[in-house]
Formats: structure tokens, sequence, C-alpha cells
């Protein structure tokens, strides 16, 4: 009968972490149908440099970085859930202007003129405060709806339904391109990300009130290892999302091959997160970070060094074990540490990645050398032993 509501559907708005999970997919799913492409779009499509497209992601993490202590100052005033609500027109606007890049480009004389080097600009700005926003919220939202005796699990569940999420998408954006292009997916991607903020508003705001000041984003002698270990995530951001793709793409060129990849490693991901995020509950999660360290570094290596299918396919199921199965209970740590003000907690924590990117980004276009990046993110990673 159509005027009754099932059951499930009733459970599923009922608890706030059910809704929370769906908008994390439907928004995971709408970022990765393009989150693997949008630097083959400006290369490929736009005819930007690698050297602009790196100055893009540069300038996005600059934006990143200021932004989050407003982000952090909002999120303290108006509530988590609004923070995240926020970041989706931010958003729907970095997309609105990535669409109409190829006109700039008509208008400009060449796409490496003056002109159209600045009409990259506010696109990566509008980028970087939608994801300060959205991170801010985020965080404490997950924060306040887990508890620790049991935050491995409930980190494991957040980060495998976001990587669900995940699955379908490349794939399914690599054949939109193919057979498309573009301008169909960004439309697509912007209709996710509507329906990922609507179901936000299942649920009411519960606001609570945290106390906020920029001075405690100075961290003491006693959190500098933190730090480090921030900036290492920050630095595996670009690694894992910019410079990995590049590398498989240069390499395979070919959307479709790319898309397979990125859905066969978030299908392994998402499993093993799932997993590993109920175990990690009943073992030492530090002692299990620190096994999986030194194998999470050695992937990194090998990734620098391939050169073939055959090698970037193993490669990449091996860096689905390793990832998969450290992923919960190193998050389950950070959000451990979140003790007092939350609030200065993750908007430092999003600060020192996005100084993170910014070094990795700066380090590759000194070197110019992707493989490099790559080779390096393996040195970077064992400041995971410090946290």
């Amino acid at each position: 009968m159509l005027h009754h509501t099932p059951h499930h559907w009733n459970f599923l708005f009922r608890h706030e972490v059910n809704v929370v999970y769906l908008s994390v997919a439907l928004r995971s799913f709408g970022i990765s149908l393009l989150g693997l492409f949008v630097p083959l779009y400006l290369i490929k499509d736009q005819d930007f440099s690698l050297a602009a497209v790196l100055g893009f992601y540069l300038f996005f993490s600059v934006i990143l970085a200021i932004s989050t202590p407003i982000a952090g100052a909002f999120s303290a005033r108006f509530g988590m859930k609004h923070t995240v609500l926020v970041s989706v027109p931010l958003y729907l606007g970095f997309l609105f202007l990535l669409y109409f890049l190829p006109f700039l480009k008509i208008a400009s004389s060449s796409p490496s003129s003056f002109f159209s080097r600045i009409s990259l600009l506010l696109p990566a700005a509008l980028l970087g405060i939608s994801i300060a926003f959205y991170w801010m919220g985020l965080h404490q939202v997950i924060y306040r709806v887990s508890t620790r005796k049991h935050r491995g699990e409930a980190i494991g569940k957040q980060k495998a339904v976001t990587v669900l999420g995940t699955i379908a998408g490349p794939l399914v954006g690599g054949f939109i391109i193919s057979f498309s292009g573009f301008p169909l997916l960004f439309a697509v991607a912007a209709v996710f990300l509507i329906l990922s903020a609507g179901f936000l508003l299942f649920n009411k705001e519960k606001h609570t009130s945290y106390h906020f000041s920029l001075r405690s984003l100075v961290p003491g002698k006693e959190h500098w290892k933190n730090s480090l270990f921030f900036v290492s995530q920050g630095t595996r951001v670009i690694a894992d999302g910019m410079l990995w793709p590049l590398l498989v793409f240069f390499l395979l060129e070919d959307y479709l091959s790319l898309g397979f990849l990125g859905t066969l490693f978030a299908g392994g991901s998402a499993l093993l997160l799932w997993f590993m995020g109920r175990k990690s509950d009943h073992y030492n999660k530090r002692d299990l970070v620190r096994w999986l360290t030194p194998l999470e570094s050695a992937s990194w290596f090998f990734r620098s060094l391939v050169d073939s299918f055959s090698q970037i396919l193993g490669i990449t199921i091996f860096s689905v074990l390793v990832t998969g199965v450290r992923e919960a209970p190193l998050s389950a740590l950070e959000y451990d540490k979140a003790q007092g003000d939350i609030t200065a907690y993750f908007v430092n924590r999003e600060i020192f990645v996005a100084l993170g990117r910014i070094f990795m980004l700066t380090f590759v276009l000194l070197t110019d050398s992707i493989t490099g990046g790559l080779f390096f993110q393996g040195i970077a990673n064992l400041a995971v032993l410090l946290f």
C-alpha cells in the first residue's frame, strides 16, 4: 500500500548515524564520478600544462588551510550539520565553473594565457572552501555519534560506506566521459551532491556549543608528533588522489582502465574497512598500525616503479589489502585523541593536512617528477609511526 512506509525505512531515518552514512555514501558516489578525472580534464580536455594543474591544486590547498579556522568558527556557532550543508552549494559552484572553462578558453588567446590561468583560481577557491566546511562538519558529526569503546567499528563503517559509495563511481565516470563527455558527468555529480545534502535534513541539528579560539590552533610541544602525522596525511591525499591516477593514465591512456582500477581499489577497501572496523576494537589499534605502516610505505615505493598494466594491477591489489586493514584502526586513533576542545583539534588537523598537500605539490613542481612524489610519499608515510 502506497501510504505505508516500510519499517526498515522508518528505522533508517530514526537513527541519526544511518542518515549520516547514507548522506556520506551519496556524496562519495557523486565526488567519485569525477574525482579521478578532474586533473585529466584540465590537462587532456582543456590543454593546461601539468605545472598549471599542480598550481591549481596548490592554490586550492592554500585556500583550504585559510578557510578551515573559518569553518571551525562557523561550526561552533551554527552547528555541525549546517557546516556540512554549506559545503554543497560551494562544490556545485566549483562544478559550474569547471563546466564553463571551455568558454573561458575560447575567450582567451590560449589556455596558457594569463586570463586562462586566472580562470582556474576561482574554482580552486570554491573547492578549497567547500572541502574545509565539509570535513569540519563531518569530523564532528562522526565524533559525536561514536563512542570510544566502539569507535573502531563506527569509523570502519563510515570509511566503508564512503568507499562503497565510490565503488561504481570511477567506472561509471570513465564510461560517461568516454561516450558523452565531461558536461554530462558534471551534471550527474551535481544531482548526487544535492541528494546527499537533502538526506541530512531528515534530522534536526543537535547543536552543541563548543569554545573555539584561534590561540588553540598552535600545537604545544607535546603535540608536534601529531602535526607531523597530519602533514603526512595531506601528502598522501595528493599522492593517492592526483599523482597516482595521473601516472596510471599516462601509462595506459584510457579512462575506462583508470575507472576500473579505481573501482577495484574501492570495492576491496570497503570490504576490509567494514571487517577491520569491527575487529579492531578487540585488538591493540596502535600495534596494528605499526605493523602495517612499513608495508604501506613499500606500496608507495612500488608505485613509483610501475610501467605496465600487470604491475599497476598487482600494486593496486597489494595497496587494497594494506590500506583496507590499516585505515579503520588508524582513523579510530585519530578520533580518540580529540579531547577537550574538539573543534580546535579538528581545525588543527585540517590545517596541517592542507600544509601536507601544499608540501607535496611544491615538491612535485620543483622536481617535475610524479614518480618522485610517489617515492617521497613512501618516506612521508613513516610519520604514522610517531602518532
